[in-house]
């Protein structure tokens, strides 16, 4: 199968990448692809969006590794790999989903470019196309906001081993998506700098399969203001510039970028919340927020989208297409209920389930395991198991989707389309209740609560089958019942 190459520029991308994870990890599928490789690229390494992010997926491949049978459906049912990983393992490059940018950790641009070493003549261009301001940034926090620091810096992945091990491995059917804001540095400077790189490959001279990069199969969103900062007098980056430099980006994107590109998805959101701006170590820890989440939907529409109408001839595609995110009825606050049809139709499921199994998780599983029938043989999923590093990373990736979703519920605008934990299962999708007719023909709330409705779904689907581990049970009996439990009990979470 052909794999996905996800760049994901900037704090943005990470969020973004973030959201993708834990779709893919509910059950979302992608199509014309089983293997998704993410290269994030980010000067500001300590932030808290990168790392958390990281962490998540590390636990996410700890997982498909705990499995002895690679489920290519339901939970985890994508695979997620580093670069280094998808190509066999390579000396050359890290281990790890992050490209690590050279000469800019606790380093001034000034030192990045040599500028005192520059003959007078280029000292003098250099200072045209630089403030004293850019030549001072120092750029281990990012290239706040500014895209003439970024594109010249990020300009060197092109030389690494990265960029080498990519090309080297890249299929003519494989595709690549580029998440990236437009109002930052980072973004803005990293996705035109990134599509020259890869369709003009052949002109950087050794780089591996120069024409396959040329004619990639190439999709992007964009992502433009969603959030502000709070104003202060010592700041490096001014909320009140986003849309200006919105508008001037996609001045030049009309012209330099997007006739490069496949499909290109455009989002924004004017209801937007201040974050408090600190650009250190640790800093940049932005609530996760629903323009992020349909951002990572624009990756599953792009791989959706049939190789026929993704033609490229001599790096240009013959049928660009452009795309916004809408939903169906405006809101402060979004509920499932809230989104358009085809968006209801790709995450009502799979996020559902995700919910319903960590409402399960947290109020029933000790208690249950080893003693409900689902749990006590084949194998038995015993309170030991609840002790193995596998569970551990269970519990991991779920505190992660439980805080992502919290921060969704509580920014702006905010998505809340679940009651996690609530005591009546039926309740846990906002807007989605049950109901049944009552004996003199009214209607009441359908009784569905933890111990007794989900543990006989999940004795029923357990009946008669065996799985080649704990771990491979687990997960393919809770992807599997959760998935009943709403199509039988919850069938309006099905109404698109």
């Amino acid at each position: 199968m052909p794999k996905l190459f996800v760049f994901a520029i900037g704090g943005t991308g990470s969020r973004v990448l973030k959201a993708l994870t834990f779709l893919l990890a509910s059950g979302v599928k992608l199509n014309n692809t089983d293997e998704v490789i993410p290269i994030v690229l980010d000067p500001h390494a300590t932030n808290d969006d990168l790392l958390r992010t990281k962490e998540l997926l590390r636990e996410y491949g700890n997982i498909r590794s705990g499995l002895q049978t690679k489920p290519s459906e339901g939970f985890f049912g994508t695979e997620i790999k580093t670069l280094n990983r998808a190509i066999g393992g390579n000396a050359t490059i890290a281990d790890t989903y992050v490209f690590e940018l050279q000469g800019v950790q606790q380093e001034k641009f000034r030192d990045y470019i040599n500028y005192e070493g520059l003959d007078a003549p280029n000292k003098a261009m250099a200072s045209l196309l630089f403030s004293e301001e850019n030549l001072e940034t120092k750029m281990d926090i990012g290239f706040v906001g500014n895209p003439n620091i970024g594109s010249t810096v990020l300009n060197q992945f092109r030389y690494s081993d990265v960029f080498q091990a990519f090309a080297e491995n890249f299929g003519a059917n494989d595709r690549i998506f580029i998440v990236s804001s437009i109002f930052g540095g980072t973004g803005a400077a990293g996705f035109p700098i990134l599509l020259k790189n890869i369709r003009g490959a052949q002109a950087i001279g050794q780089i591996p399969n120069p024409a396959f990069l040329r004619d990639a199969k190439i999709g992007a969103v964009t992502v433009m203001p969603y959030f502000s900062l709070t104003t202060s007098d010592n700041k490096l980056i001014d909320p009140a510039s986003f849309i200006a430099k919105t508008k001037a980006a996609l001045d030049y994107y009309q012209k330099g970028v997007n006739p490069s590109v496949n499909a290109l998805y455009y989002i924004g959101d004017d209801q937007t919340k201040a974050y408090t701006y600190d650009p250190g170590a640790g800093g940049q820890k932005n609530e996760a927020h629903f323009v992020e989440m349909a951002s990572a939907l624009a990756i599953v529409d792009f791989m959706n989208l049939p190789d026929s109408s993704l033609a490229v001839s001599n790096g240009r595609p013959t049928s660009p297409v452009y795309k916004e995110f809408g939903v169906e009825q405006d809101g402060t606050t979004l509920q499932m209920g809230n989104l358009a049809g085809a968006t209801k139709e790709i995450i009502s499921l799979p996020l559902s389930k995700m919910a319903l199994f960590s409402t399960y998780l947290s109020q029933r599983l000790r208690t249950a395991a080893g003693t409900v029938q689902w749990s006590k043989a084949n194998p038995q999923i015993s309170t030991s198991f609840l002790n193995s590093q596998f569970f551990n990373s269970i519990k991991n990736f779920d505190t992660g989707f439980r805080q992502w979703l919290s921060e969704m519920g509580a920014n702006k605008r905010s998505f809340s389309p679940f009651l996690l934990d609530a005591p009546n299962l039926g309740h846990t999708v906002r807007g989605f209740e049950p109901k049944k007719k009552g004996i003199f023909g009214g209607e009441s709330d359908v009784k569905l609560d933890i111990v007794d409705d989900f543990d006989q779904t999940l004795n029923k689907t357990a009946e008669g089958k065996a799985y080649g581990s704990e771990a491979d049970k687990f997960v393919q009996l809770f992807s599997e019942g959760t998935d009943r439990f709403v199509r039988e009990r919850l069938p309006k979470v099905m109404d698109h």
